[in-house]
C-alpha cells in the first residue's frame, strides 16, 4: 500500500486529528475536518493581513489566500504547526506569542524565569543560556509543604490569580502561596519561588484553586493535567533553591530548574535547548548531564537538548575529547554549535531554538512555514511559486503584538526589528534523490532561496515594515511530515518499509477504533499509562540499499555519517540562511571521519546533533529492546500487515488530547 498524494495514510489522519483538528464542542466528540482546519488557518492569515494594512483584502489578495489554501488542502505546504493548532482562535489573537514555535533567551533574572514558563505553558519551545551571577537560592533552608487540589471535574475553575500570605503557625513563620488557576499565575508562581529571599521556616505551596485533571481547556483545546506535574516540579525547584541556600545558582542548577519547568506540560507540547560555551568551567558536567539519568533521579533532564557553543575553531584534540565524553554519556548529546559561523550569518546571534534550525538573539522567536519539496518533482516552477507564497505567509506570521503584559517588552521590540522567518522544506531526500546526478541541483536550491527572500521581502515592502533579517531554514519536521506523508526534513528514512510505533494514552478511545481496524496495539514498556500502535509506512520514492537477512530482503538506509553531513553542506551552501537542523546517525567507528569533516568544513558548519545508529537490518528483539520507535520490515511483512487492515472510523470518539509523537530525532522537540 503506497501513499496516494490525493489521499492520506491512517497515520497522517490520526496525527492530524489528534494534533491539529480542534474540537468543535465542549465534550470533545466533534472535530474539525482537515478542510475546516485549513479554513481556520486562512482566516487567521486574513486577520493578520487586514490588521497590518488596516484595510480589507482586495480581490488579488484574496486570490493569494485561495492559492495558499489549495496548497494546504493538498498537503503540499503549510503555515506553522502553531497556526495549524491555534490559528483563528481567541488565544491566537490575545496571547500572540502562542503563534511562535520556539524562542531563545538568556535565563539570568527572575523575569527571565517567568518569561520561560509563560512560553512553555503556551507550548512554545524555549532555548536558553543558563547565566549565573544574579539568581540565587533561598536565604536559608526551608521546609516545603504541599496542599493538593481536591477539585472535581464537576467543580468550577478556581481563582485565576496567585495569592500569598505570611503568618505564624506553631512558632514558625509560614509563607503560603495559593497558586491561581491560569497560565499567567503558574508562570508568575515560579518567579515568586526563585525571587523569595525573606527568612521563613516553611513554604506552603497550596494548589486548592487548580482545576481537576481531565477538564478541557477551552482556549487551547487540550486537557488539564491538574496540579500533579506542577506540584512535583515546584517541589523539586524548592529543593534546588534549598541546596544553594545563601549562594548563587550555578549553570547546572539553572539547567535543572528550567528542565523541571519544562515537565509541567510534558515534552509533547514544549521543548527546550540549553547552550553553554565550551570554555565554561561546568562544561564536563553539562556534557554528561543526561548520562544514566534514569538511574540518578534526573528524568527531568530529558526536557532539553543540550549543545556546546564554540567561539573559535576547535583543535582535533578538543573535538576528540568531547566526542569521548559524548560516547561515554550515551552517544547522542551534546550537539555542536559553531557560534563563529552563526554570527557571520546572523550578527544578532546569541543562541538557537530547541532543534537548532533558527539563529536567535536574546529574547527572540522562531517563526516557520513548510513546503513539501517531494510533491513537486518535475514541476520546479510550481515549487518556486509554493515557496514564494509560503514566505509571504511566513512574514505575516511575524506581524504580532507580543506586548502581552507578562513577557518583557524586549521580546516584542526584537521581533519588530528582526522579523525572522523560517521558510523550510520537507521531503528533501525525495527531491534530491529525484535530481541526483544533475549538474543544476545547487542552482535549483539557490532559486528556491531567491523565491523565499523575494516573497518575504515583498510582504515587508507592502506593509512598510523592516525586511526579515533571515528567511530560509530546514527543520526536523517530525509531525508535519507525518501529516504530509513525506520524509522528515532533510533526514533519510530508516528503510523503505517500516513500522512506526506511536504512543497513545491507554485510555484514549481511539485505541479501540484502531484495534477494530486491525492495527497492532500493545503495552508500552515501563509506561503503564501508555499504549503503542504499530503504523505501517512505505517510502517508495527514496533510494535504499537492499540487504539479505534471515527475515528476507530488507531495504534500509546505510548512509555514512559523512554522506549525511555532505547533504547538510549542500543545503547550507545553497539554500539555508539560518541552519539546517539535522541529527547525524553514526557508529562510534565513524568519529574520526566526523571530526575531520567538521574541521574541513568549519566555515560552512553551524550546528548539528548526533545519535548512535542502530543496525537498521536488526529487529528490536535482535538489539535487546522491548520495541523500537521505527523498525524496518520486509516488503512481504508490510503487505501481509496492510492487507488485513480495515478503514478507520473516528466518528463519535471523545479525544483526551494525549497523543505523544516524536517531532525530531532526539525526541525532545514540540509536535506542534
Amino acid at each position: 500500500m503506497t501513499v496516494n498524494y490525493q489521499e492520506v495514510s491512517t497515520r497522517a489522519e490520526v496525527v492530524t486529528r489528534r494534533t491539529y483538528n480542534r474540537p468543535l464542542n465542549d465534550e470533545g466528540t466533534v472535530f474539525e475536518t482537515w478542510e475546516q482546519t485549513v479554513d481556520r488557518v486562512i482566516d487567521h492569515q486574513r486577520w493578520l493581513w487586514e490588521r497590518q494594512q488596516r484595510a480589507e483584502l482586495n480581490a488579488t489578495q484574496e486570490g493569494e489566500l485561495a492559492e495558499l489554501r489549495q496548497l494546504m488542502i493538498k498537503r503540499k505546504a503549510t503555515t506553522s504547526g502553531r497556526t495549524l493548532w491555534l490559528g483563528g482562535t481567541d488565544v491566537a489573537k490575545t496571547r500572540e506569542a502562542s503563534q511562535f514555535n520556539c524562542s531563545f533567551g538568556n535565563v539570568e533574572t527572575v523575569h527571565d524565569i517567568v518569561d520561560a514558563q509563560h512560553l512553555l505553558l503556551q507550548g512554545c519551545g524555549v532555548g536558553f543560556y543558563p547565566a549565573v551571577g544574579i539568581l540565587s537560592g533561598f536565604t536559608s533552608p526551608v521546609e516545603v509543604q504541599v496542599v493538593r487540589s481536591e477539585k472535581q471535574k464537576s467543580d468550577p475553575k478556581g481563582a485565576e490569580d496567585n495569592v500569598e500570605a505570611f503568618y505564624q503557625e506553631g512558632g514558625k513563620t509560614v509563607w503560603e502561596v495559593v497558586v491561581g488557576d491560569s497560565a499567567e499565575a503558574w508562570a508568575k508562581s515560579f518567579g515568586k519561588l526563585v525571587a523569595m529571599k525573606k527568612s521563613v521556616d516553611i513554604i506552603r505551596l497550596n494548589y486548592r484553586e487548580i482545576r481537576a485533571a481531565g477538564m478541557r481547556l477551552k482556549g487551547y483545546g487540550w486537557i488539564s493535567s491538574g496540579d500533579a506535574d506542577l506540584s512535583v516540579a515546584q517541589t523539586a525547584i524548592c529543593g534546588i533553591l534549598n541546596a544553594r541556600a545563601g549562594q548563587l545558582l550555578r549553570h547546572m542548577d539553572i539547567l535543572d530548574l528550567l528542565n523541571h519547568m519544562g515537565t509541567v506540560l510534558s515534552s509533547r507540547r514544549s521543548a527546550e535547548i540549553a547552550v553553554l560555551p565550551v570554555t565554561n568551567p561546568e562544561i564536563d558536567a553539562f556534557i554528561s548531564a543526561k548520562k544514566d539519568f534514569w538511574l540518578h533521579g534526573n528524568e527531568h533532564r530529558q526536557q532539553s537538548n543540550n549543545s556546546i557553543m564554540f567561539d573559535t575553531k576547535p583543535t582535533k584534540w578538543e573535538l576528540s575529547y568531547i566526542f569521548d565524553k559524548i560516547v561515554e554519556a550515551g552517544g547522542s548529546e551534546p550537539g555542536f554549535i559553531n557560534a563563529e559561523a552563526a554570527r557571520k550569518r546572523a550578527p544578532w546571534f546569541k543562541g538557537v531554538n530547541p532543534c537548532a534550525e533558527i539563529l536567535l538573539g536574546n529574547k527572540s522567536f522562531c517563526n516557520l512555514v513548510e513546503v513539501d519539496w517531494g510533491k513537486f518533482l518535475g514541476d520546479h516552477g510550481g515549487l518556486e511559486r509554493a515557496v514564494w507564497l509560503a514566505a509571504r505567509a511566513n512574514y505575516r506570521q511575524t506581524c504580532v503584538n507580543l506586548d502581552d503584559g507578562v513577557l518583557q517588552r524586549s521580546w516584542h521590540e526584537l521581533n519588530e526589528f528582526l522579523r525572522l522567518c523560517g521558510v523550510g522544506g520537507t521531503g528533501i531526500v525525495k527531491f534530491l534523490d529525484h535530481y541526483t546526478g544533475r549538474n543544476n541541483v545547487a542552482s535549483m536550491l539557490q532559486s528556491l532561496r531567491y523565491q523565499a527572500h523575494k516573497g518575504a521581502n515583498s510582504m515587508a515592502e507592502e506593509f512598510g515594515t523592516p525586511m526579515p533579517k533571515a528567511v530560509t531554514t530546514v527543520k526536523p519536521s517530525g509531525t508535519l511530515s507525518k501529516i504530509m506523508d513525506t520524509t522528515e526534513g532533510v533526514h533519510k528514512p530508516l528503510g523503505k518499509y517500516i513500522i512506526n510505533n506511536i504512543t497513545f494514552s491507554k485510555d484514549d478511545p481511539i485505541i479501540g477504533s484502531l484495534e477494530a481496524a486491525g492495527y497492532k496495539v500493545f503495552d508500552k514498556p515501563f509506561e503503564p499509562s501508555s499504549k503503542l500502535v504499530a503504523m505501517p509506512v512505505c517510502y517508495d520514492d527514496v533510494v535504499f540499499d537492499k540487504v539479505e537477512t534471515d527475515r528476507g530482503i530488507v531495504e534500509v538506509n546505510l548512509e555514512s555519517a559523512v554522506d549525511q553531513l555532505n547533504r547538510y553542506k549542500l543545503l547550507m551552501d545553497n539554500y539555508v540562511d539560518h541552519n539546517c537542523s539535522v541529527t547525524i546517525s553514526y557508529d562510534p567507528s565513524e568519529v574520526p571521519a566526523i571530526i575531520e569533516w567538521i574541521l574541513a568544513n568549519w566555515d560552512t558548519y553551524v550546528g548539528v546533533s548526533f545519535i548512535y545508529r542502530n543496525d537498521p537490518t536488526k529487529t528490536a528483539e535482535d538489539l535487546g529492546y522491548a520495541y523500537l520507535p521505527q523498525e524496518v520490515i520486509t516488503e512481504e511483512a508490510y503487505v501481509a500487515y496492510t492487507s488485513q487492515l480495515k478503514p478507520l472510523d473516528l466518528s463519535g470518539l471523545v479525544s483526551d488530547d494525549d497523543l505523544v509523537d516524536e517531532a525530531c530525532a532526539t525526541g525532545a522537540c514540540p509536535i506542534r
